[in-house]
């Protein structure tokens, strides 16, 4: 179990002194978390799938239910570059589920 504050989340390996360069190394460490995230949770998809623990089509639904509130949110202007990127990665993650097996098996 990890409980250090400071090793879930790493300072920045950018060169820069402590305390330049903050937002740049938060950023990534953001970008890392979110990485690692999505990929944990396409991980976990698939292999519910391939377990048939859950039908695919239920999984497609869900993620593509997120990417109808991504783009609602960036068409209301709330962070919408931010919103449009998320919403593109989310269909690369419905399209994997998709073609993990069929959507109807279950």
């Amino acid at each position: 179990m990890i409980t250090d504050k400071a090793a879930t989340m790493p300072a920045p390996d950018d060169g820069t002194e402590p305390g330049q360069g903050e937002r740049d190394g938060m950023d990534r460490s953001y970008a890392a978390a979110g990485q690692a995230a999505l990929m944990l949770v396409e991980s976990l998809m698939l292999a519910l799938v391939e377990r048939q623990v859950i039908p695919a089509a239920a999984l497609i639904e869900a993620v593509e239910t997120v990417i109808e509130t991504k783009r609602r949110l960036a068409a209301d202007g709330h962070e919408p570059e931010t919103a449009l990127r998320a919403a593109a990665l989310l269909a690369t993650l419905a399209n994997s589920l998709a073609a993990a097996g069929p959507a109807t098996k279950g």
